[in-house]
């Protein structure tokens, strides 16, 4: 019998372990979830240090008890539905927590957003194993085509932030076809090559793109009458208008994580795995490796569009300074730091990577510092990223048995 079927009969024996192990998943989702208000609610820059050194311990805690870390990964797997249940209840209430602060609900707007770009760099990267370093190109592509149809013809954002996804799409198409020629540290190389030449044409091409000066008054979403720049009444809350965005930026964030946990275990994920894992083994199985890296890019680029136009309506204001090469950089160190391939765990990265500068800026010249000295630590320790990706064993299908392998003959056989 295997493991699976063992943990479904012990729970189906012993069901107050499930709801055991269901409430464990709901006290931790709570807690983490106290720690993170906590972090954003200090404002003595001291108290906040210490804070992310209490943090730091925590976590290196959790990873040098291999026991309890598997564990707690086995009861969120087991309780996954409550554990969905619970974070989407938790993120509808944030701005409610902190309604007092609108800065605050900025901030979490803006972690949203990047976690929609860093999830289509981890189709790329963590599914298919493809290093893009030019990712600010789509951003930049979306972004711009989005501003400009709302501004010069009038269209709103529900279709513009879309087309900014198939035009960004089309980007990476254009990128990848003659990019795949190369492998590797090569391929990033040439990614590179194209961020930085699009953004020099980005400065340059005005009649598209404004040149330096920038694309300005992008008009914000609207639903019927009400425009995302006014306050949101829940019940009989005032909301500041930030809250518009946050919702926004995070329905966009949970319907891209859920279709790449669609992707990541359909027939294209496995055969994103296999290039992955062996680019020579897998076109030996008869999976077009090309085309179907093609596809990554595009996919990826899409998601990444979509991220753009998102900013580009909720700031208002975007120029080439907004898609350098740095963005592409921060877009690749949240993937890589929270585990590329991992979702969950890349939607993290996403969000302590915006918040963490954020709320460093008291230190202004030694932020940047600190910030790499932490990278620079994680990196030795936890190279595979905090949450690293989770290698699960593909069986027979059931009702198909085995075929079991003979004895070799140079060995005895047992008796």
């Amino acid at each position: 019998m295997r493991e699976k079927d063992i943990s479904r009969l012990q729970t189906a024996l012993f069901p107050s372990r499930r709801w055991g192990s269901g409430l464990l998943v709901a006290a931790l989702l709570l807690a983490l979830y106290a720690i993170v208000i906590l972090g954003l609610r200090i404002e003595r820059p001291s108290l906040f240090v210490l804070y992310l050194g209490a943090t730091a311990s925590l976590i290196l805690a959790y990873q040098r008890l291999p026991v309890v870390s598997r564990q707690i990964a086995r009861d969120f797997r087991d309780n996954a539905g409550l554990a969905a249940v619970i974070l989407t209840v938790l993120l509808v209430l944030y701005p409610i927590v902190v309604r007092d602060d609108p800065y605050l609900i900025h901030v979490a707007a803006l972690s949203a957003i990047f976690a929609v770009m860093a999830l289509g760099l981890n189709i790329t990267l963590g599914f298919a194993g493809l290093l893009d370093i030019g990712f600010a190109v789509y951003f930049g592509a979306g972004a711009y085509t989005s501003a400009q149809l709302a501004i010069h013809f009038g269209v709103g954002f529900w279709l513009g932030a879309v087309l900014g996804g198939f035009v960004a799409a089309a980007f990476g198409f254009v990128v990848a076809w003659p990019a795949l020629r190369v492998h590797d540290h090569y391929l990033g190389l040439v990614t590179l090559g194209y961020g930085l030449m699009m953004n020099l044409l980005a400065r340059n091409l005005k009649f598209l793109t404004n040149g330096t000066d920038g694309v300005i008054d992008i008009p914000p979403p609207a639903i019927g009458s009400h425009s995302f720049t006014e306050p949101l009444n829940i019940l009989s809350l005032s909301m500041p208008f930030q809250t518009n965005f946050y919702y926004l930026a995070s329905a966009t964030a949970l319907v891209g994580a859920l279709v790449s946990y669609r992707l990541l275990n359909s027939k294209l994920g496995r055969a994103w795995e296999a290039i992955r894992e062996d680019e020579t083994a897998a076109r030996c199985s008869g999976i077009d490796t090309r085309g179907l890296k093609i596809l990554a890019f595009s996919t990826g680029a899409f998601f990444g569009g979509i991220g753009g136009a998102l900013y580009a309506h909720m700031i208002g204001f975007i120029s080439p300074d907004s898609f350098t090469f740095l963005e592409s950089i921060t877009i690749l160190v949240m993937v890589v730091v929270g585990g590329a391939g991992n979702i969950l765990g890349v939607v993290a990265g996403a969000i302590a990577l915006v918040i963490l500068p954020e709320r460093l800026r008291e230190f202004e010249h030694l932020r940047l510092l600190i910030f790499g000295l932490a990278l620079v630590v994680l990196m030795i320790n936890r190279p595979q990223g905090i949450f690293p990706r989770t290698r699960t064993r593909r069986g027979p299908r059931p009702g198909i048995e085995s075929i079991p392998l003979e004895p070799s003959a140079d060995r005895a056989s047992p008796a």
